[in-house]
Order: C-alpha cells, then structure tokens, then sequence
C-alpha cells in the first residue's frame, strides 16, 4: 500500500520538529522542495524520502554537526570519500570540545565506527546517521 503524501504540518509531526525547523531546512536546501501530486488538484506533497531526510538531519544535529557539514553529507556529488565525511567529523569534533559541547561522546562513537576508507557509500559515519533505529535499517 503507498503512503499518503504528508502536508508540511504532518511532515513536522512525524519527524518530532516544529513546522518552522522543517521550514528552515526546506528553506536552505536540505530538504528537497515537496513534490506535485498526480491528481486532478496536483497539490504538492511530502513523501517517504522527506521524512528520511529529516530524521538525518535531526540525527546529525543531535550527534553536533552544522547545517554546512549536513548540506556537504547531503549533497550526493559533493563528498567523493568516506574519508571526507571523516575530515569534516574530526573538525567539528575539535569545534565541539573547544566549545564545551555536551554532544562530543555521540560524535567520538561515530568517528571511532569509522575507518574513513572506501567511497562514501562505505561511510559508517553516514550510515549511522542513515539508520532507522526502530525498524533497524539503513535510510539511503
């Protein structure tokens, strides 16, 4: 059975934020504009993949990455590398901990799964913020 496309105030719910946070990340570029419906309204809607997308961006956020370094991991023709998405986690890991942020440990664990190796399909950084904890599978 299909899923029902999500208005924008559904989308927020789903994921757990607010209708401006999914605004913002719209807004941005990291949420790719909801797509036309094809019924006689051609309405716009949010699917599947919006939701996903979200829950990256939450989980990365939570695990103390930027909205620039989530715009690069999104980006599918920006980072080449694994080892890409390992630099930049090792930045921001040195920006946390000069900052005091509470979020360090989360980004530690992600780092050490990583051997920053392989291209950034074999990224466990990226994976790991792919995985769908509850159904346990990854979202690519």
């Amino acid at each position: 059975m299909a899923m029902q496309p999500f208005t924008l105030a559904k989308l927020a719910r789903a994921v757990g934020m607010s209708v401006d946070e999914v605004r913002l990340y719209r807004d941005s570029g990291l949420l790719p504009p909801p797509r036309r419906q094809r019924t006689r309204t051609d309405d716009y809607g949010f699917q599947a993949e919006h939701l996903e997308r979200l829950r990256f961006i939450k989980r990365a956020v939570a695990s103390g990455f930027a909205l620039d370094d989530i715009a690069m991991f999104v980006d599918e023709h920006g980072l080449v590398t694994c080892n890409d998405v390992y630099r930049i986690s090792l930045h921001r890991l040195e920006e946390l901990r000069r900052s005091g942020d509470t979020r360090v440990s989360v980004l530690e664990r992600l780092i050490a799964s990583c051997s920053g190796r392989g291209g950034r399909r074999d990224c466990e950084i990226l994976a790991a913020l792919s995985r769908d904890e509850s159904r346990g599978r990854t979202l690519n």
